[in-house]
């Protein structure tokens, strides 16, 4: 019963480690690009990247503090696994859908954000949302596919779009409206 906990400890360090490990290529990636501006999210990478962290030590900490002869004194090394497994999922769970708070970037092409490029051909409509005050980016994925990135007013204002470059005029409307009219009545 006890080794599985040492195989875990040995898996959270592995992914914690390949999750820093991309993680830090995407945004070293994301630095090298040619940009007209650029945003880099401030607080939640922060977190992520500690909580990955700590889960990284939670791993070490467990393979370290691990007894294989006695399986009531590892109530610690139980603990510290759990404790790293719990943040990995939520760092994997803000990766997941919080990528636009990581960082933006406008080219003269497409709209980079920390891991994925939408070009500007795709881009069907930028709309401002009345209601909500966030800044929403529909692209086509594939032929069929329409999909939606969420900006927030606190990432990126209108003025970062600029119709000079993507070549789409930023409208003001109300985005659930425009999403419920185009994409879910096709």
């Amino acid at each position: 019963m006890s080794s599985k906990f040492l195989i875990m400890s040995i898996v959270l360090i592995g992914v914690s480690l390949l999750l820093l490990l991309t993680l830090a290529f995407y945004y070293y990636q994301f630095i090298k690009l040619d940009t007209k501006s650029k945003k880099y999210g401030l607080v939640l990478p922060i977190v992520t990247v500690s909580l990955i962290s700590i889960s990284e030590i939670m791993g070490i900490i467990t393979a370290i503090i691990y007894k294989p002869d006695n399986s009531n004194a590892n109530t610690g090394a139980i603990v510290t696994t759990v404790i790293g497994m719990v943040f990995i999922a939520a760092s994997v769970i803000a990766l997941f859908f919080f990528i636009p708070h990581f960082g933006v970037a406008l080219t003269k092409d497409s709209v980079n954000l920390i891991g994925e490029k939408i070009d500007n051909k795709n881009i069907v409509k930028i709309i401002k949302d009345t209601r909500t005050e966030n800044i929403y980016v529909f692209y086509k994925q594939g032929k069929r596919v329409t999909k939606k990135v969420k900006f927030s007013t606190k990432m990126v204002d209108a003025s970062f779009f600029d119709e000079k470059m993507t070549g789409i005029k930023i409208d003001t409307e109300d985005a659930l409206a425009y999403h419920n009219k185009t994409i879910r009545n096709k």
